[in-house]
């Protein structure tokens, strides 16, 4: 059994303008982009956002629509791309932007679908594209790459008035959907391999010369070509160049790194106060910007001489573990997996790497495969969208010797407190790469100003293997005083002037919710059980979709807790459907096109769907009326479609040959 005990009555985390204050941005609809030195704001309100990288030159632009529409379902509410620049100029002078090369494109779709974008623009992006996608004939020049060199600055500039041209008008200010650049790439970090001297191992590219000063030229023929964003984006790590005004620096997080041979087990899983101790070496005052990470790993490449396997658990808790420790922007990379172009003289890959695969083993793949970290990390960004708010300016506090605990230490509990004025949420983490984490038996006690909370009121918790979770405290829930719970919020909704706040039970966490009676008239616990514990009233809920607990305030307005299984947290999306914000819960893969909720079975032929707020019209399927039920606070329907086989002849002509031909008939 592990008892640990904080005291969190120390003062509020201090949110004062920073350095990016004055980018604020509005577009001609009256909305607006923000930031304090801890958190962005939009519309005036603290918000988490939810960034995925997804490279649109790497993917059929026959289906970009459907693949964004894919990300927005899983949660991304910004859209981040590289352009690459050896995709476009592969010859000197002549510019394709046609087919998968089609950026105005792309930017329109994100535009339609309400979805703000980070253009990366090089000129170096790296990406693991050949030189980082420097064009090969650039290092036939008399130039000194990624400096203010006068000749390299030309064909930069050249570049700018390229990428300009395809999005002319679509700046967030213009109202387009483009908030961010970002200019360069790991600048005064490290370089890529110099592919176009021929595939020579060791043979790098400059890592950049010049500094802040080369970045204020890039940005100066940036703005001079038109492009002029809310705000500039920086990689920030290793020591990288950051300007000082105007710019985001952002951070990266990887666990499974193919170029460290042998890798011992990572630091990424241990706790910090990001925004006073940063993970990565910085030449930037932390406090001035909030922490903001654009290459949190969503997976990992593989390459030709190491193949790591990235679990869906390590995303969802390296996640949860940045939140925790102050991060105020969540930044995947890669969110959605693609394909390298074949060029016209060859392939386009780092000679390190599969010629045309990109998958990333990411939440979305190569080909949109729907992967489990895409269901483990949704259920996150659906927590931060509708509790954000109140998320973003808690600052982190840190247990005596959490920062230090070794990676391969798998004794020891790993937690950690985001707070404001005793209100917050605990982290708890049982999860560390390339090792085996065991079970623990925990009681957990936090001292405020306005008493212990004990996490649970009695027993203990078990928290097991691979197991993160976040637990609430001292919140105030539509009126409503939590003082503590050890299930994980997952969303709100609003719907016929009641509020209905869904939890999701963790496997091996018993649910357990504890309220002030002052705030409290009366509850129905269905098919759980309550009862007094001192001045509050300890609820230990059913679970599972079909299940609720009312809660009558003393003002008369009802309250509604729903308690969702771990399974069920997995298939909650969350869309503004026919009119309402709504719940939706399906074994289906599900996405929102024109007013239609469209569902991928994957395997299986049958389905369920169930819908809160509940449905009072028909429901269709394929134009076709179809039978609901009524399931506690849910409208559930089931689904079967025609089972479909497909067929596969298989040819060997060579022992070491195999033709597949598929669905040939």
């Amino acid at each position: 059994m592990k008892s640990v005990r904080l005291r969190i009555d120390g003062p509020n985390k201090e949110i004062r303008p920073g350095k990016l204050s004055a980018n604020n941005g509005r577009d001609p609809y009256g909305r607006s982009f923000g930031f304090t030195n801890f958190y962005m704001t939009k519309n005036g309100a603290p918000t988490i956002p939810v960034v995925g990288e997804f490279h649109f030159s790497r993917f059929s632009y026959l289906h970009w629509e459907e693949e964004l529409l894919k990300m927005k379902a899983g949660g991304v509410n910004i859209i981040a791309t590289y352009v690459f620049w050896i995709f476009h100029e592969e010859d000197e002078g002549i510019f394709e932007w046609g087919g998968e090369r089609n950026l105005r494109h792309f930017v329109d779709l994100c535009a339609k679908h309400d979805l703000p974008l980070i253009l990366r623009i090089g000129p170096f992006c790296h990406g693991e594209v050949r030189n980082g996608g420097i064009p090969d004939w650039i290092f036939n020049k008399p130039l000194e790459i990624r400096s203010n060199d006068a000749n390299y600055l030309f064909y930069a500039r050249r570049l700018y008035r390229e990428i300009a041209k395809q999005v002319k008008g679509t700046f967030f200010q213009e109202g387009g959907p483009i908030i961010a650049v970002q200019l360069e790439n790991e600048f005064m970090h490290c370089g890529a391999p110099l592919d176009a001297w021929g595939y020579k191992n060791g043979v790098f590219m400059s890592s950049g010369k010049g500094g802040n000063e080369h970045l204020a030229e890039l940005r100066r023929i940036a703005e001079e070509a038109g492009m002029r964003p809310i705000f500039f984006t920086v990689t920030a790590w290793g020591g990288a160049a950051v300007p000082e005004s105007d710019t985001l620096p952002m951070l990266a997080g990887y666990a499974y790194t193919p170029w460290i041979p042998n890798q011992p087990p990572s630091k990424e899983f241990i706790y910090r106060d990001l925004h006073v101790t940063p993970a990565e070496r910085v030449h930037y005052d932390t406090l001035d910007y909030p922490v903001a990470y654009c290459e949190m790993a969503g997976g990992m490449q593989v390459s030709y001489h190491a193949r790591p396997f990235v679990p869906a658990e390590s995303v969802e808790a390296m996640t949860l573990v940045k939140l925790a420790s102050g991060s105020n922007l969540l930044g995947y990379y890669m969110y959605h997996g693609g394909s390298n172009p074949v060029g016209k003289k060859g392939y386009l890959n780092e000679y390190a790497l599969p010629k045309i695969t990109y998958d990333y083993q990411s939440p979305l793949g190569e080909f949109g495969r729907i992967g489990d970290s895409y269901d483990r990390i949704r259920a996150i960004s659906l927590f931060v969208q509708a509790f954000g708010d109140v998320l973003a300016p808690m600052g982190t506090v840190v247990p005596e010797g959490q920062s230090d605990i070794e990676s391969t230490d798998t004794e020891s509990l790993r937690w950690c407190v985001r707070q404001s004025d005793g209100a917050g949420f605990v982290f708890l983490n049982n999860f560390q790469d390339h090792m085996d984490m065991p079970d623990h038996n925990v009681k957990m006690a936090l001292e405020t100003a306005r008493g212990t909370i004990r996490f649970p009121s009695e027993g203990h918790l078990l928290l097991k293997s691979g197991t993160c979770a976040v637990l609430p405290f001292g919140l105030d829930l539509a009126g409503v005083h939590l003082i503590s719970a050890t299930a994980q919020l997952l969303t709100k909704l609003e719907s016929n002037g009641e509020t209905v706040i869904v939890f999701f039970a963790h496997d091996g966490l018993a649910p357990e919710y504890l309220l002030s009676k002052s705030s409290v008239s009366s509850i129905e616990s269905g098919a759980g059980a309550y009862k007094e514990h001192g001045d509050s009233w300890v609820i230990h809920p059913a679970v599972g979709k079909q299940h609720q607990v009312v809660i009558t305030r003393s003002t008369g307005h009802i309250v509604r807790f729903v308690t969702l299984t771990r399974s069920e947290s997995q298939q909650a999306y969350r869309f503004n459907l026919w009119g309402e914000d709504r719940l939706v819960i399906s074994n289906s893969s599900l996405i929102v096109k024109n007013e239609q909720l469209i569902c991928t079975s994957q395997e299986q032929n049958h389905f369920e769907v169930s819908l809160l707020p509940a449905f009072t019209g028909e429901i269709q399927f394929n134009h076709e009326p179809i039978q609901a039920r009524e399931q506690g606070l849910f409208t559930s329907c089931e689904v079967s479609v025609p089972a479909y086989e497909p067929v596969v002849n298989i040819q060997q002509p060579f022992d070491h040959i195999a033709i597949l031909d598929i669905d040939s008939e």
